[in-house]
């Protein structure tokens, strides 16, 4: 792939869950003090310890909550041959080429709200990249578009992909920062087809 240019990040961290997994996080430390033996004759029974109760159900929360991170962080790295994108493992890793990508169909998009634009978007195959954001880039490559949204500039992005395409010799290039910015502002629905 050559050299790595630019890395493009892209993370949503779900804030709004975190309270129904601690509540979750206590209904199982309920659970654990009822099924859980009691450890002497002596003590008064269940709920004798509220410090450990609660302690342990708020990690427990947590720990449910944790894994909701798995999801929320995504990079895109562009090389001098092409786009590396779900590389943490190799079964899901994707490589895309610049032959393989049509230089015009590079678009950077953003809403006048501050939503995800990749929500906004309606194609017949349509692939989603980053974790979500205001901004998004866009382009189609093996019959499909590819939708890569981050709360970042997509400036720097169309600009690292125009530069390693021109340097690739891609027929095409030029069109594909000329076209793709300023960011094309979405008020509703668009069709990419």
């Amino acid at each position: 792939m050559g050299r790595l240019r630019y890395v493009a990040s892209s993370r949503r961290i779900f804030w709004k869950v975190l309270l129904p997994c601690l509540a979750a996080g206590f209904i199982y430390g309920t659970i654990a003090e009822f099924v859980s033996p009691i450890r002497s004759t002596r003590e008064a029974g269940h709920f004798n310890d509220p410090a450990f109760f609660v302690l342990t159900s708020m990690v427990t929360g947590v720990v449910l909550w944790s894994m909701t991170l798995v999801g929320s962080f995504r990079n895109l790295l562009v090389f001098d041959g092409g786009i590396v994108a779900k590389y943490s493992q190799k079964r899901t890793l994707l490589v895309i080429p610049w032959a393989d990508i049509a230089p015009g169909s590079i678009k950077a998009v953003t809403t006048a709200d501050g939503t995800d634009p990749d929500r906004r978007l309606v194609a017949r195959r349509k692939v989603s990249l980053g974790a979500g954001g205001r901004n998004a880039l866009v382009f189609q490559a093996r019959d499909s578009f590819w939708v890569f949204a981050s709360d970042h500039d997509p400036a720097p992005l169309v600009l690292a992909i125009h530069g390693a395409m021109n340097d690739a010799g891609t027929p095409g290039a030029a069109r594909a920062a000329a076209g793709a910015l300023p960011a094309v502002v979405l008020t509703g629905r668009t069709a990419l087809d």
